[in-house]
């Protein structure tokens, strides 16, 4: 993901190289990277989609047996 560098910095993406991040930038950064940075609040995500919607998912119990008449799922 790519996030916008709000502060100068050395940091690693890989936990070996350090490289300097430069302000007023925007860089693709390593998800380990990014948690530090932008708790920090060196840098923050940008593009990121957000959904139209949020899909909800529910549980649906049952306690009897599901037979299927006429292509609907009945339950008795």
């Amino acid at each position: 993901m790519k996030y916008e560098i709000l502060k100068d910095f050395p940091g690693s993406q890989d936990g070996r190289i350090t490289e300097q991040f430069k302000a007023d930038t925007t860089v693709e950064l390593s998800d380990y990277l990014a948690a530090i940075v932008v708790r920090d609040g060196w840098a923050r995500p940008v593009g990121a989609v957000k959904p139209v919607f949020e899909i909800e998912n529910k549980a649906i119990v049952s306690s009897g047996t599901i037979t299927m008449k006429r292509g609907k799922r009945n339950e008795s």
